[in-house]
């Protein structure tokens, strides 16, 4: 990655990285740290498709807005490929609490908060992520579990939709693959429906805390 930022016709950035605890934490860590005015996240196993790539991001920065650059091979709306003014941080930071899905409640919070984020067809990235047993099993059951705590504290209408792999994808392997993803789909529906129980206080404190808000009004 280093060489491709090295070889960019844009030379106007500096690049920030982190290995703080957990995810959330350094990205945290990395905000932090960062004195540009344009934050560009991207993932250690996604690489640009050309040289003009920090270019073109330029070209598409806008005040107040969360942008999603072109990503080949992409998981879900997650922070790869992703670029936003600094100004934002001052409003909402990655909750350190989620061991994973932390890009989606964020995303969910800077939705509440009146921040657009929005789909472009440029300054594309092609990522391609390890897909290992390991992180199968780790992984996925959680990602359920905390989309329906995010779902609980922000609204459905503020959340991305959970990202279930299909198969359409050109595998290599296609019969060892196919497995993993029904494993996949299984653990996240099996978190989503345990995240269902165990976060339903979320929506009854949230309904008991409207109704007292709207007797005050009255």
């Amino acid at each position: 990655m280093r060489k491709i930022l090295a070889n960019q016709t844009f030379k106007d950035f500096e690049l920030v990285t982190s290995t703080k605890g957990t995810i959330p934490e350094a990205w945290n860590d990395s905000i932090s740290r960062a004195t540009g005015k344009f934050f560009v996240f991207t993932e250690s196993d996604a690489f640009p498709l050309n040289e003009r790539w920090l270019e073109e991001i330029i070209r598409y920065t806008k005040k107040n807005v969360v942008l999603k650059g072109l990503e080949i091979n992409p998981t879900d709306f997650n922070m790869c490929n992703l670029v936003c003014d600094a100004s934002i941080f001052k409003l909402a930071k990655f909750d350190e609490s989620f061991p994973t899905a932390e890009d989606v409640e964020f995303f969910a919070r800077l939705r509440k908060l009146g921040i657009k984020i929005q789909h472009v067809k440029a300054f594309p990235v092609i990522h391609i992520p390890k897909q290992t047993w390991k992180k199968t099993l780790s992984r996925q059951f959680r990602n359920g579990l905390y989309f329906m705590k995010i779902v609980y504290q922000h609204g459905r209408t503020n959340v991305d939709d959970i990202n279930t792999m299909n198969f359409h994808i050109d595998y290599i392997n296609p019969i060892s693959n196919r497995l993993r993803i029904i494993v996949e789909n299984a653990l996240v529906l099996l978190g989503l429906i345990i995240g269902a129980i165990c976060y339903s206080p979320i929506v009854l404190k949230r309904r008991i805390s409207n109704t007292r808000f709207a007797s005050k009004k009255k």
